[in-house]
């Protein structure tokens, strides 16, 4: 049995059942929704809507009424394929699943509606504002736990963990933060350590550590490749 650990907020973890793998899921980060003035969109016309999370679609949908109407006719993007299962309509979801996916299909000279994380990539934006306008819904935020994560700390430091899973930049920032109150938090790292997306990898370069990276956003995928992994090992 492969025993693999995830830092994923509470909101968005989703159990993953697998006969060779245990999966233990570490939230070092909670999501909080913010409140979408939806005045400042209704009246505006939009060439695409992105969805960079599926927390993102989901505070879009409680918050905008009719949500259906106002989507309809303009072109959805969503980051990766969970995200467009959450939102349920048509949808393109870029070859890559990533921000640099996202920027690829945007046309030239587009007017972009991005519903995202308050703590979201800088990066995506600041593409999208060479390409064309931009109004950012920032639907939701994410802010650090400081509950006691000694445990984990010492499960982690006695090799508990045969693999890791980093979902975010945030994620890893946090556990950074968090581990450090205990000991050195990049020595007690497993064998085999997992980022979802570039800009998590380029994050944990700057640490020294050189992760698999997933260009698919998607944690179950990234599970598998770590039973693939252990099993040539």
């Amino acid at each position: 049995m492969i025993r693999i650990i995830t830092f994923r907020p509470e909101e968005k973890f989703r159990k993953i059942n697998l006969d060779n793998a245990d999966i233990i899921n570490v939230p070092l980060t909670k999501i909080i929704k913010i409140k979408i003035e939806e005045n400042t969109i209704q009246n505006e016309y939009y060439d695409y809507v992105i969805f960079t999370s599926s927390i993102a679609v989901e505070s879009f949908k409680e918050q905008i009424k009719n949500y259906k109407e106002f989507l309809n006719g303009k072109k959805l993007i969503a980051i990766g394929s969970k995200t467009a299962e959450y939102l349920g309509m048509e949808c393109t979801v870029p070859d890559i699943q990533s921000s640099k996916g996202i920027i690829d299909v945007v046309s030239e000279g587009s007017k972009v509606l991005l519903v995202r994380s308050k703590n979201g990539n800088p990066y995506l934006v600041k593409k999208l504002k060479e390409k064309g306008s931009v109004k950012i819904i920032n639907a939701y935020k994410s802010i650090v736990i400081y509950d006691n994560f000694e445990s984990i700390y010492k499960k982690l430091k006695n090799e508990y963990f045969d693999a890791a899973i980093f979902t975010s930049s945030l994620i890893f920032k946090s556990y950074i933060t968090i581990f450090s109150r205990y000991g050195n938090p990049l020595q007690i790292l497993p064998k085999i350590v997992i980022a979802i997306g570039d800009k998590t990898a380029r994050t944990m370069k700057r640490y020294n550590i050189n992760p698999v990276v997933m260009d698919i956003p998607d944690v179950e995928h990234s599970v598998k490749k770590i039973i693939d992994i252990s099993q040539k090992n």
